[in-house]
């Protein structure tokens, strides 16, 4: 009750911080991914990640400067990169030697005004110092910054590079591929497998015929 929820940032959205709370003890490990996520390669690579006791493993956004991840230091007294809480691997078994839902809820109750993301405040606030950074070129490519992460590398990763490289493309942000209007570079990708998708379903539904 004490923790902030809105009709963007639903109370469910914390679940993936507490996880290892509740789920069976037989899982040890799991990897959470936002809904607005578009998988390109295998995912093989990032599971067997050695997440060295590490409660969660996860990547930071830094643009095309680290301006964003120092303000986020400040406004959250932290020392480590901002990361984003859209594609987390979590250490179930050391989660649950570390993990309190108290402290959770009662950084949650005395932070409530300040929180801008609030699980990925949390996350970052609480629990940054014992996350593993992931490279997000690979894992949680932010699917607006093409010409950023092409800037960044030197031109080394470019559109081809992207398609063999980077298993996750994250379309962050509050435009989404599936909505009309959609105008960065990825959309046409998502789009693609969405029809993909919808014929898929269509031929399930008809068995085929």
């Amino acid at each position: 009750s004490q923790a902030p929820v809105t009709k963007q940032y639903p109370r469910e959205m914390y679940y993936r911080l507490l996880a290892p709370c509740f789920l069976p003890q037989k899982l040890h490990r799991i990897l959470y991914l936002d809904p607005d996520i578009l998988v390109i390669n295998s995912l093989k690579p990032l599971w067997e990640t050695d997440m060295k006791g590490r409660l969660f493993a996860a990547a930071a956004h830094t643009g095309k400067t680290n301006l964003a991840n120092n303000i986020n230091q400040v406004r959250l007294g932290t020392t480590h990169k901002y990361f984003n809480s859209g594609v987390l691997l979590i250490n179930l078994d050391q989660g649950r030697k570390e993990i309190l839902p108290e402290e959770v809820f009662r950084y949650a109750g005395e932070h409530a005004k300040e929180l801008l993301l609030p699980d990925q405040d949390i996350l970052n606030a609480v629990f940054g110092s014992r996350t593993l950074e992931l490279d997000d070129y690979l894992w949680n490519y932010d699917a607006r910054n093409y010409s950023t992460y092409l800037l960044r590398s030197g031109g080394v990763c470019d559109m081809d590079w992207v398609m063999e490289n980077t298993g996750i493309l994250h379309f962050c942000g509050k435009t989404k591929p599936w909505q009309a209007g959609y105008i960065h570079r990825f959309g046409i990708l998502y789009k693609h497998y969405m029809q993909i998708n919808r014929r898929l379903d269509q031929s399930l539904a008809s068995g085929f015929r």
